[in-house]
């Protein structure tokens, strides 16, 4: 009887298991596994408004939001979607509105980090992992963000 248990429950758990694993293949594993390699940030608070970015907000995993930095009256965010990209996102805490944001595919971004343009003050916003190597003509403003005016 005990073998007879067992037979039975041990495929049950690989299917179980495999149906687990099943479910997790829609997750940005990627680009959660790319902003790992970044400094810890802020995470959204319960209750938080987050960055609004038209277009892609109601893509972005509210859960993955960390705020990186504040500098000269910008946040700088960072986010993944269901997508699998990574978002870096520039708002304005003066007026709340999104002054900027791009996202990139996760292996682009494991590369190359991603970049913005921001109008005011124009300048170019970098955001890189801990192995990539800031040049010269770029201001490092926290861990992973650096800009060149």
């Amino acid at each position: 009887m005990r073998s007879r248990i067992v037979a039975v429950a041990i495929p049950a758990v690989l299917v179980l298991g495999a149906l687990v694993l099943a479910g997790c293949t829609a997750h940005p594993t990627d680009a959660y596994s790319k902003i790992a390699h970044l400094d810890q940030g802020t995470v959204l608070a319960t209750g938080e408004t987050p960055p609004i970015v038209p277009g892609i907000d109601s893509e972005i995993v509210r859960s993955s939001l960390r705020l990186l930095t504040v500098h000269e009256e910008t946040e700088f965010w960072v986010g993944v979607t269901r997508d699998d990209d990574v978002c870096f996102i520039a708002e304005s805490t003066l007026t709340g509105e999104q002054t900027e944001a791009t996202c990139v595919d996760a292996e682009r971004f494991g590369r190359y980090g991603a970049t913005l343009q921001l109008e005011s003050p124009e300048q170019r916003v970098w955001l890189h992992t801990e192995y990539m190597t800031v040049g010269s003509n770029w201001t490092e403003i926290s861990a992973n963000i650096a800009v060149r005016r």
